[in-house]
């Protein structure tokens, strides 16, 4: 009979905690959450010296996207989770090798597609760019140290490099972009992925150059500048539908 009990009292407990992990996050408590996570990612990056290549300020649209397949069922159908969701927290990934990428928790206010269950949740992602050390970085493909040519001496200084067609947002703001659960490819993207302690509760971002809007100045906008280039603005009608539709609706 004690064991009988015991069993249900630590189910019990196990179905409260995991009711709790999906109730609303108190908003002061997150407010206040997220000013510390921005004032340690702000510190960071004020130590760090920006690295631009040369031609990386040119932007463009991914040669491979074809307005004229997109449509708001495309966009929902093409990820596995479609969410509207608050970064809370960025991370950066000092052991990567040639491509800054930052880990990033996400708090899902609204699942738009997908499994419903993850409303109210905590993910992991990652966004292009980020902090990373001189020597896994500047390097030319003989894997010669080149850092000197940007006046970086120190091969284990911490650098910031940046996707100008992926750029990262910051601590605070609302997204809503796609996501597909995080499957390894082979054992060498598993190990890295341990590495940075991405393996469970891990989503990759799908299509961060076309679908991926951030939340500014109370809109919602494809984060992507190319886009809103005075040339690409009427070429990629159903894309800004879909802008359109999202800020009428979330």
């Amino acid at each position: 009979m004690k064991k009988l009990l015991g069993l249900i009292v630590l189910l019990s407990l196990v179905l409260a905690g995991c009711s709790f992990q999906n109730q609303p996050q108190d908003s002061k408590t997150q407010t206040k959450m997220i000013q510390k996570n921005k004032k340690v990612w702000n510190k960071k990056l004020k130590k760090a010296q920006k690295v631009e290549f040369p031609g990386e300020k040119i932007l463009s649209v991914p040669s491979g996207y074809n307005d004229e397949d997109m449509s708001l069922s495309r966009f929902k159908n093409g990820s596995q989770l479609v969410v509207k969701a608050r970064v809370v927290n960025l991370e950066p990934e000092l052991k990567r090798v040639l491509t800054p990428e930052t880990k990033a928790s996400i708090y899902i206010d609204k699942v738009i597609s997908g499994d419903k269950s993850l409303t109210h949740s905590t993910i992991k992602t990652e966004f292009s760019g980020g902090l990373i050390r001189a020597k896994n970085y500047l390097v030319n493909i003989e894997g010669q140290y080149t850092g000197k040519q940007f006046g970086i001496k120190d091969p284990q200084a911490i650098v910031y490099g940046q996707t100008l067609t992926k750029p990262m947002p910051k601590i605070g703001q609302t997204i809503i972009l796609g996501l597909n659960k995080y499957r390894p490819t082979n054992d060498h993207q598993k190990k890295m992925y341990q590495k940075m302690n991405l393996t469970d509760n891990f989503y990759i971002i799908n299509n961060p150059e076309v679908t991926f809007w951030i939340k500014k100045n109370g809109e919602y906008r494809l984060n992507n500048p190319a886009f809103y280039q005075a040339k690409n603005q009427s070429k990629y009608s159903n894309l800004f539908k879909i802008t359109k539709y999202l800020n009428q609706n979330f």
